[in-house]
């Protein structure tokens, strides 16, 4: 009973300050989570502006990759920097997905190994119960695409994509992997080419089979 008695009188004598801290905290829950609310329709929207940009463009459309922390410092030049990478390079455009842009970075050969696993590492080349030709792609996020320019400029005259290039490096022997940024994609993903596909009467993307085994580095 004492120490009801106690509180009653404490909050009888600071019940002014004890309701316009609650007011306080009401307030700041609904800042809060409107501005989530209002966040979240801004990356959709900013979604949805890229996404229309590059469905315009055709499979296999090359276009630059420009680093947005670069183009207004020394853009074209492309001297690489350790910190912030090249000021832009060259892929060509595959698909939208849900999450991002893919992009065609690169070809190489996977090997399947004895163990029936797959790998990078040309040391298997030789004993290889499979090689296979592989197209790299790479996957920027939306939100890492500042802005799409489908006219180009008279550096190239090919789309520009304005990037942040905050993805890892994927060199498979240069210390530049270790480093956390500097590249345009998120992640590298591996395609084949289907062996089901019939040209004039399968879509486009129907030609590339998305490779979903592991591959490792070694």
């Amino acid at each position: 009973m004492e120490t009801l008695c106690t509180i009653s009188n404490w909050l009888s004598e600071n019940y002014g300050w004890v309701v316009g801290l609650l007011v306080q905290v009401f307030i700041a829950y609904h800042v809060f989570f409107l501005s989530k609310r209002l966040s979240d329709k801004a990356k959709l929207e900013h979604k949805e502006r890229i996404k229309q940009k590059a469905e315009q463009l055709k499979l296999g459309r090359e276009v630059y990759l420009v680093n947005v922390k670069r183009y207004f410092k020394d853009y074209p030049s492309n001297k690489e920097q350790i910190v912030s990478g090249y000021s832009h390079i060259k892929a060509e455009i595959k698909t939208t997905r849900f999450d991002g842009v893919e992009f065609f970075c690169g070809i190489k050969e996977i090997y399947r190994k004895e163990d029936g696993c797959l790998t990078l590492n040309s040391a298997y080349e030789k004993s290889a119960q499979e090689k296979i030709k592989v197209f790299e792609v790479g996957v920027i996020p939306y939100e890492w695409i500042e802005y799409v320019d489908l006219r180009g400029d008279e550096h190239g005259f090919k789309p520009l994509f304005f990037c942040y290039f905050k993805g890892k490096r994927y060199w498979q022997r240069s210390l530049k992997r270790h480093l956390p940024f500097g590249y345009p994609y998120k992640e590298i993903i591996y395609y084949r080419k289907s062996e089901v596909y019939h040209e004039g009467s399968d879509p486009a993307d129907m030609e590339f089979r998305f490779i979903d085994e592991p591959i490792s580095q070694e």
